[in-house]
């Protein structure tokens, strides 16, 4: 079977057995490959195809494991399904360990230039922009004053957990799961598990958040803060612009140490800070298998402390405009 074919097969048999899975847990969850299946087997194929991106293959085999294992109420289907995924994933691992080395260039990247960006976007879809910001830059601020400037929805973790509790009756709020600031005991955890198809409660908030934000897309524009939302819209195939809003760790400490409610003292601040830049960067990992803050998983990145918050906010609607997607 030559190479191509091989590949093809295999996306083919990945995008199966997320849907079969899927299928056999009864979930609501939702799939890990959703939209046209023609998109998601090319998006598989590319995957299979660059050793470059062998961690985000890893995480999305990973999740439909996750769900996999949860089928042990059937031992036949559970050692059925459990088979198929391991020579998957042995497969597909093989596959690019082959190609480790042989990539000279991102065709992706490549083709993230942000003059063309009004190439990404049909008559039909609307402005979505995805803001990653690492903590204490005042990013929260730059993303609410450029919504309001374009007149579109602002979500950011407070209003979207609203959104989400609205529909679900947790005890713990959805800040403490999505970002575990609550601690919890090993009784409450197992409960939580056992609750959501053997997923751990983090898992779920991700699957309804993923799902929310997938929907939102279709009804209207918005600048959404955080909750990995990137990376959910490109493996749903919905364009957006991707932003991180960063500034060098002193003044971020300084800006965190003035601002904040619990009058934080210098030291306190610059502990909370480092603590943060770590839980995002092992969340990040997690659920998109890149690295967080890394300049090549965004469009654009911005030092907000060079330009202030007016001025990056100026910066992106230059941009914006440019493109003619302001309209």
């Amino acid at each position: 079977m030559a190479d191509n074919d091989k590949i093809t097969e295999l996306a083919n048999r990945i995008y199966a057995l997320d849907e079969k899975v899927y299928k056999a847990t009864g979930s609501n969850l939702g799939r890990v490959y959703q939209g046209n299946k023609e998109k998601c087997i090319n998006d598989l194929r590319d995957l299979l195809k660059s050793s470059a991106d062998s961690s985000v293959l890893r995480s999305e085999l990973a999740l439909i494991s996750n769900m996999a294992r949860t089928t042990k109420k059937n031992p036949q289907l559970h050692k059925e399904i459990m088979h198929e995924y391991g020579e998957i994933f042995d497969e597909a691992m093989a596959m690019q360990e082959a190609r480790e080395g042989n990539d000279i260039i991102d065709p992706e990247h490549a083709e993230l230039n942000m003059s063309n960006l009004a190439n990404r976007f049909g008559k039909d879809d609307n402005l979505i922009i995805c803001i990653g910001r690492s903590y204490g830059c005042a990013g929260t601020d730059i993303g609410f004053k450029l919504a309001d400037k374009l007149r579109i929805s602002y979500y950011d973790v407070s209003i979207m957990n609203e959104i989400l509790q609205r529909n679900e009756e947790h005890e713990e709020t959805d800040r403490a799961l999505f970002q575990n600031k609550t601690a919890r005991t090993p009784a409450q955890w197992w409960r939580d598990f056992r609750k959501y198809h053997g997923l751990s409660r983090s898992d779920v908030q991700f699957f309804n958040t993923s799902k929310k934000l997938v929907d939102l897309a279709k009804q209207e524009p918005y600048v959404i803060m955080g909750r990995y939302a990137d990376n959910i819209l490109t493996k749903n195939h919905i364009p957006h612009i991707s932003i991180f809003i960063t500034a060098p760790k002193k003044l971020r400490i300084q800006r965190t140490y003035h601002t904040s409610k619990e009058k934080l003292t210098y030291k306190q601040a610059a502990k909370y800070v480092s603590k943060e830049d770590k839980a995002h960067l092992k969340r990040y990992a997690f659920y998109t298998g890149k690295k967080w803050g890394e300049a090549d998983n965004y469009d654009l990145t911005i030092n907000s402390s060079t330009y202030g918050i007016d001025g990056s906010v100026d910066l992106i609607m230059r941009i914006v405009a440019k493109n003619q997607l302001d309209n």
